[in-house]
């Protein structure tokens, strides 16, 4: 199967699909756009079923008809985030062996595209094309311990249905987007159009242009960070906003009085939802989410949960244990290195997520801690041993830490300890800027004699 094409087989041509920035979209036009684009590839550069291709466009209608365009040219879906540096994009382009890069032009449905040789016979590229493989995406940031997640078209198609059994989606919703579309595609932007609902695309991600757009297209639902609810609460006013009927928090736990701050302004209490690259959408807090606001409320229908000890025993209610996962869309395979499904879960089937969790006696779960370093800023993650990588390789540095503080704005920011001379912290910042994309840059950089280690000299984590 291929999912774009199934999407547009379903659609009503004369449906909504896409409003950005007040230009309206038809499904019939993302239908047109896109089949000219996928004909394009296929004619005009010889794509070689199923290439790898990399995507650089600005959010928007354009975009949404670029990645159908290369998924109905049965290519492989490769999004390239805008904030991503140059040496970024190059190790991106390396470990993937992507076949080409597309860049979106200003001219809807027109791109460039840059055509990249893969220089040698890959071990598992016979494996990877037996998948009919539909996206890859990096479980956080793009170097380092980072992974590439490759979806098939039909574990996306499951795992679309899978998430929709909470979130019900349908033909007459329309959908407020403030999320980033290279970092959430698969269970945000597919599953929207797969159930026929309208993308709505704002001027800005200020307050009055979130609401202006709201209110002038009948947007239903909100799915965002939480910096978005602490954008739309940071006045006293009430938000008229009427047509809401689903307001979801997602990337990070959401602050209780900024939840309740929104559900005093317009009557909807966001249900926090959790959401995995490996797994899909399994944990969504819809039902009273306002009686258990710290909870990722209770699995989705169609999947089965574990929380396992140090020593792989089950934990009791209230006691956190390392949270496994079974169920419908897991991913197919990750890559560089390359591991199948089957071996990269526990038992071949249960996805261990580096969550520490908890449940109570009402089978509600609850996120205690991560088990793993990655770090999280307003909903686009990273390892800091990227960015502490990158530090030592300035001459003048010699150990760095980096840790996530908590911010009252802005939710979490990171900050950078280094043990260095003769060096400024705006030298070390202009570093960080050059080679990494601007999430990633340390928000402050504090100048340290040493750096906490463990006996076995490894750095102590906060």
């Amino acid at each position: 199967m291929n999912i774009a094409e199934e999407i547009f087989r379903n659609a009503n041509s004369d449906a909504l699909a896409v409003v950005d920035r007040g230009v309206s979209h038809t499904y019939g036009i993302l239908n047109a756009v896109s089949a000219r684009v996928a004909e394009e590839l296929r004619q005009k550069h010889n794509l070689d079923s199923p290439a790898r291709i990399g995507l650089r466009c600005r959010d928007g209608f354009h975009y949404v008809a670029l990645s159908l365009g290369i998924l109905r040219a049965n290519a492989c879906f490769v999004p390239i985030a805008p904030e991503a540096s140059a040496s970024e994009q190059n190790a991106l382009v390396k470990s993937l062996h992507l076949h080409g890069i597309m860049t979106g032009s200003e001219e809807p449905g027109h791109f460039t595209f840059e055509t990249i040789r893969v220089e040698r016979e890959l071990p598992w590229q016979k494996e990877f094309e037996e998948l009919n493989p539909a996206l890859i995406r990096f479980s956080s940031g793009t170097t380092g311990d980072s992974k590439g997640v490759l979806l098939s078209h039909e574990t996306i198609c499951a795992r679309v249905a899978a998430a929709n059994a909470g979130l019900q989606i349908g033909a007459s919703d329309r959908v407020l987007w403030v999320l980033g579309m290279s970092h959430h595609f698969a269970v945000s932007i597919l599953l929207y159009l797969w159930n026929g609902a309208a993308i709505i695309i704002p001027e800005t991600h200020l307050a009055e242009d979130l609401l202006a757009a709201a209110n002038t297209h009948g947007a239903t639902v909100l799915y965002a960070s939480p910096f978005h609810y602490i954008l739309l609460t940071a006045g006293n006013e009430k938000i008229h906003w009427p047509s809401l009927r689903l307001a979801v928090s997602t990337t990070a736990p959401l602050p209780e009085d900024v939840a309740r701050r929104f559900a005093d302004a317009c009557g909807i209490y966001p249900a926090q939802a959790l959401g995995i690259i490996e797994v899909g959408l399994p944990f969504l807090n819809h039902f009273e989410p306002e009686k258990r606001h710290d909870s990722i409320g209770r699995p989705q229908p169609s999947f089965e949960i574990r929380l396992l000890s140090n020593d792989g025993q089950p934990t009791e209610p209230g006691t956190p244990g390392h949270l496994l996962i079974k169920g419908l869309g897991l991913f197919d395979a990750y890559i560089d290195p390359w591991k199948s499904r089957t071996a990269a879960l526990r038992d071949g089937e249960w996805f261990s997520s580096g969550d520490l969790a908890s449940i109570d006696g009402d089978g509600y779960y609850y996120i205690q801690g991560r088990s793993k370093t990655v770090i999280n800023i307003g909903g686009m993650k990273f390892f800091p041993e990227e960015v502490e990588n990158l530090l030592c390789s300035h001459p003048s540095v010699t150990e760095a830490r980096v840790s996530c503080r908590q911010h009252a704005h802005f939710g979490s920011i990171s900050i950078a300890e280094v043990v260095a001379s003769n060096v400024t912290s705006a030298e070390l910042l202009g570093h960080c800027r050059r080679n990494l994309a601007r999430y990633k840059i340390p928000a402050e950089i504090v100048f340290v004699d040493s750096i906490p280690k463990t006996p076995s000299g490894k750095i102590l984590r906060r």
